[in-house]
């Protein structure tokens, strides 16, 4: 027995975080290359792992370049790559578990700057005007107002529950607030209305379980993807007039198991019609009444992960996370479904951003 256990804690040893990460093999980029006309792949890496990594592809180029943000820069983005904003020649990159934003030359992935967040886990980041954006937040019940002119965090204003996505009208940044079931604390389950010149929250719309996701359509209204709060309750999308704050229509999608939870709510370039995944990935006309869902692309034996729609051309990406561990998969389909590409990225492959 001694003997044994002797040999299991050796094993144990012997297997650290490190030991199963993946053994960098990419490609080196050559010196003169310029990031542009293409697509910006964020893969997560594992939590904990401190390795987020960054592809692109070129729109006209089979090569793909993966870890471009390590070779340029000798480091790593760090714990978790979340998601990336590009704001003129700049890409602004929300790195969940590191409290920060990093701030890359889109061009060259060549680090230009921090915005530190203490104590914080940036979500995702949006321009508000020419100096100010806002950036969300999972833990810390508030969102946070930076200036990106000279990185710096301006202020931090208080709400209740975890900040996710935003969009901007006219005068106003909607806002999602969330909990999942294995939150405890209070609040969530809102879409915000706050002033942009003022960062206060002059309103809120109480939503089914889970908002996670939301979209503008051409019509100006916000749709907004709840994901039922991970398998607590049914989960939903809905329409939301932001001139009535109310709203006006809704699809509702029964609870089997967490993967048939909706995730990951996009538009196409004419802002008629979304796009999501419920395993599968489905297309829902705006106009369709009652709303009705297409089935579009089916999963097969993929683990569909991550989406985004081309405001070029409407071809559709969509990420496959494999097993969480092994280097993702992005699968490109035309806008009638119809698989046309797919290149190898990095590991937990998240956000599409296009140039």
């Amino acid at each position: 027995m001694k003997k044994l256990m002797m040999v299991f804690l050796l094993l144990v040893g012997c297997n650290e975080v490190e030991d199963s990460m993946p053994i960098s093999d990419e490609k080196e980029i050559p010196e003169s290359l310029q990031l542009t006309d293409g697509v910006f792949v964020i893969n997560e890496g594992n939590f904990d792992w401190g390795h987020g990594t960054l592809s692109h592809k070129k729109y006209d180029s089979d090569t793909v370049y993966n870890e471009i943000y390590k070779q340029v820069n000798s480091f790593e983005i760090g714990n978790v790559a979340q998601s990336m904003t590009i704001i003129g020649d700049l890409g602004y990159i929300c790195v969940n578990n590191s409290s920060r934003v990093d701030v890359i030359e889109t061009k060259t992935s060549k680090w230009v700057d921090r915005i530190d967040l203490p104590k914080s886990s940036p979500r995702y980041l949006l321009q508000i005007d020419e100096r100010k954006s806002y950036v969300t937040d999972l833990y810390a019940d508030r969102f946070y107002v930076v200036d990106h002119n000279n990185f710096s965090l301006s202020k931090e204003v208080k709400v209740s529950g975890w900040t996710e996505k935003m969009c901007l009208l006219d005068q106003y940044v909607y806002m999602t607030v969330t909990r999942t079931v294995f939150d405890k604390r209070q609040g969530g389950q809102l879409l915000l209305k706050i002033n942009k010149a003022t960062d206060l929250v002059e309103d809120s719309l109480a939503l089914p379980y889970g908002p996670i996701d939301l979209q503008k359509d051409k019509n100006n209204k916000i749709w907004i993807l709840c994901n039922g709060g991970l398998d607590k309750e049914d989960a939903a999308i809905v329409k939301v007039d932001p001139k009535t704050f109310t709203i006006q229509d809704q699809i509702t999608f029964t609870k089997d198991d967490y993967l048939s939870m909706p995730s990951r709510l996009r538009i196409n370039n004419e802002k008629d019609e979304l796009f999501y995944i419920r395993k599968n990935i489905y297309r829902l006309p705006i106009d369709n009444s009652p709303l009705t869902p297409e089935l579009m692309i089916e999963k097969g034996k993929r683990l569909f992960y991550g989406l985004g729609v081309s405001p070029h051309n409407n071809d559709i990406y969509v990420t496959d996370a494999i097993d969480y561990v092994q280097k993702g998969w992005v699968f490109r389909y035309s806008q009638m479904g119809v698989k046309l590409d797919s290149f190898q990225v990095g590991v937990i492959p998240n956000e599409i951003v296009f140039q």
